[in-house]
């Protein structure tokens, strides 16, 4: 058959296919298209920027407690920034007028459950300045009976708070009396280091 003559059987056949192999291809290709913005929507991609960053929490230990005896107008425990030092803690306590802060490393960084003890001018008994504080010990005694010592009194010494001193009488409760000075280190919180410092001022006679 001549061409010329199928194209004029069939020309509005021929027009009318690959119009509709046209208007096919464009609706995929706009499917497609819709289904890549739907995925793009559905999973955003998160931009980080200084500003966006998140800022840290503040610790949740942001202070400490402190007991301040001895010579000083208002002894007691005082709540202080984990930061501060012996000087801010007595600047609180208002140390008296016959208070002797030679004995006292007002430099010295405070640390949880620590007691300070400012002696008097003339006070008897040994005192420790590079500790950072006065002596454990009162001026009636020079030593501490660990074996037989209640809260009052096992928390003049150094670094032992109401915590520590309930913790040393449990374990004496528990497991008998100290047989040696070292011993007090098998109670939990106290180490070598802690146990050093204690050492000149506890006594289990």
């Amino acid at each position: 058959m001549d061409i010329k003559v199928f194209w004029k059987r069939y020309n509005l056949y021929i027009a009318g296919g690959l119009f509709l192999i046209a208007a096919s291809a464009l609706a995929v290709l706009l499917f497609s298209r819709d289904d890549g913005a739907e995925a793009v929507e559905a999973f955003p991609v998160r931009e980080f920027t200084e500003e966006s960053e998140e800022t840290p929490a503040e610790p949740l230990d942001a202070s400490i407690f402190v007991e301040v005896k001895g010579a000083v107008k208002h002894p007691g425990v005082f709540e202080v920034p984990k930061d501060a030092r012996v000087k801010n803690v007595l600047e609180m306590a208002q140390p008296d007028a016959d208070a002797d802060l030679l004995t006292v490393n007002q430099s010295m960084k405070l640390a949880d459950e620590m007691v300070i003890y400012v002696p008097k001018e003339g006070e008897t008994g040994e005192f420790d300045p590079a500790a950072g504080f006065g002596s454990a010990t009162d001026a009636e005694s020079d030593t501490i009976n660990i074996n037989t010592a209640g809260i009052p009194e096992l928390t003049t010494l150094n670094g032992i708070g109401e915590k520590k001193a309930q913790l040393i009488i449990d374990h004496r409760e528990e497991s008998g009396l100290f047989m040696a000075p070292e011993d007090l280190m098998n109670v939990p919180g106290i180490g070598e280091k802690t146990f050093e410092s204690l050492k000149p001022y506890i006594t289990i006679d």
